[in-house]
């Protein structure tokens, strides 16, 4: 099992977190090929909003992910 952190800001991390979906790195699949099944993810939001949402500075979900599929 590995724990992993996202950089995310609040609103995707929501967002994610309603729909039962992790989301991060601006759609680049091959860092998130590296989850699997079980893995704790962790999320850090820096601001609000991306681009430039007010500053946040705060962990904002912790979950564990369910399955290694990567999709769009």
């Amino acid at each position: 099992m590995n724990y992993w952190i996202g950089v995310v800001s609040r609103s995707h991390v929501q967002r994610g977190v309603a729909g039962g979906f992790a989301q991060m790195n601006h759609g680049k699949q091959a860092p998130l090929k590296r989850m699997k099944a079980g893995d704790g993810l962790i999320y850090y939001s820096p601001r609000e909003s991306y681009p430039d949402g007010a500053p946040l500075q705060a962990f904002t979900a912790l979950g564990f992910i369910r399955t290694g599929q990567v999709y769009e």
